[in-house]
């Protein structure tokens, strides 16, 4: 057994394919639905930054569902893809691609083309202001930092994701970073602790206590998705952990079924209580808070564990559709939230009910984003280097 390889690892991950397709393909399904996510936002009962002057019911829900395990599937995947690419990156390479692939469309894209009509519109439909986008552009939007009083959104909008996931991936470099005797890192060699089946449940612990605890100062403690950045901060180091262990991965698989039933059970019980089917007295103590904190950070867990396994045991497959959806995803991610709100804000001052309206915006802001991507983005390589992708290579006529 080669060294550095933890026990067992070597034999399962021979039976594997070279890459596991099935985190493309969960992370291709996990943008799809915060698309739809977005476009439930005009209607749940939570304001947004622009909001339908009609709610329902079943949006709240919905976004409620989602918001359970959407961004921490995206923090896992996105800890699971630094394991790999630190495989064949050094620590200057990794952090070059990052600044790259990341902080680059945050700076250029997300603070001065993404972000300006997202907050214009924002100002617009709260009646914080009134003009035309051009005259609160310039000076307006650059006026404070949005969020603490002002416009400029420097954690831009939605792209607060990336932001994150650049700030995690730089500091917990040293943690993962293979050393170069022993061929693992200080993470993988921490992931041997988890290989037991009931340890998969650690990090509820970990998520509670830190949703208990951050979650109630609030204030910059507090993101978007529902959760605060420490508990972002677990979902990304878990994922590579999980990923670094062929045990831990195995067991996430043999253990798919059984989270989903236990998922579904504790959702049940959810829904029983948040519609007084059942009524559960809560003392006002920290320790009953951190009671709440586990049956929730749990109800994640567990989604996140049936949807890691599934996905381990029926999407390990590649396809064209999959390499062009992938290859997507930073693009899409970038500019559907733009794009949804500005269809939305005049879609929604149309006669007509939720359903359809919904229907029209989720079509009208998909069918534009991709045109976008297609016509755009994809085809010209200032645009690609700005949305983090890889430049086209020049093809050399003879």
């Amino acid at each position: 057994m080669s060294k550095g390889i933890p026990q067992g690892a070597e034999s399962a991950m021979a039976d594997k394919p070279s890459r596991l397709y099935h985190i493309d393909w969960l992370r291709v399904l996990a943008m799809l639905s915060i698309f739809f996510f977005h476009n439930a936002r005009f209607f749940d009962f939570d304001d947004w930054h622009v909001k339908s002057a009609e709610t329902n019911l079943g949006a709240d829900i919905f976004i409620e569902f989602l918001a359970l395990w959407m961004m921490p599937i995206f923090f896992i995947l996105a800890g699971a893809s630094v394991y790999y690419a630190l495989k064949f990156r050094t620590a200057v390479g990794f952090a070059k691609e990052r600044i790259l692939r990341i902080l680059i469309p945050i700076i250029i894209l997300g603070w001065f083309i993404i972000s300006p009509p997202q907050v214009y519109l924002e100002r617009l439909s709260h009646g914080d202001f009134s003009g035309n986008f051009f005259q609160f552009y310039f000076p307006y939007y650059f006026d404070g930092i949005y969020g603490i009083g002002g416009n400029f959104a420097f954690v831009p909008m939605h792209m607060w994701f990336l932001w994150l996931l650049f700030i995690y991936s730089l500091i917990l470099l040293p943690l993962f970073l293979p050393n170069k005797r022993a061929g693992n890192s200080l993470g993988s060699r921490l992931a041997t602790l988890f290989e037991k089946p009931w340890t998969l449940i650690v990090p509820v612990l970990l998520l509670a206590a830190s949703e208990v605890l951050l979650g109630s100062l609030g204030g910059l403690l507090s993101w978007g998705g529902g959760w605060n950045h420490l508990s972002y901060l677990v979902f990304f180091t878990s994922g590579y952990l999980m990923f670094s262990n062929a045990r831990i991965h195995e067991n996430i698989k043999r253990y798919a079924v059984t989270a989903l039933i236990a998922a579904l059970v504790l959702q049940v019980v959810h829904y029983f209580e948040q519609f007084g089917v059942i009524k559960i007295d809560i003392p006002d103590s920290m320790l009953a808070y951190l009671g709440i904190g586990i049956f929730d950070t749990l109800r994640s867990w567990l989604f996140l564990m049936a949807i890691l396994g599934f996905g381990s045991r029926y999407l390990n497959f590649n396809n064209r559709f999959l390499g062009y959806a992938n290859e997507a995803v930073l693009p899409f991610y970038i500019l559907h939230q733009t794009v949804i709100l500005i269809i939305g804000f005049f879609v929604l001052q149309w006669s007509m009910g939720i359903a359809l309206k919904y229907f029209i915006i989720t079509t009208t802001s998909f069918i534009a984003i991709m045109a976008i991507y297609e016509l755009l983005v994809r085809r010209i390589n200032v645009l690609r280097f700005l949305f983090g992708m890889r430049l086209k290579k020049k093809s050399i006529v003879t």
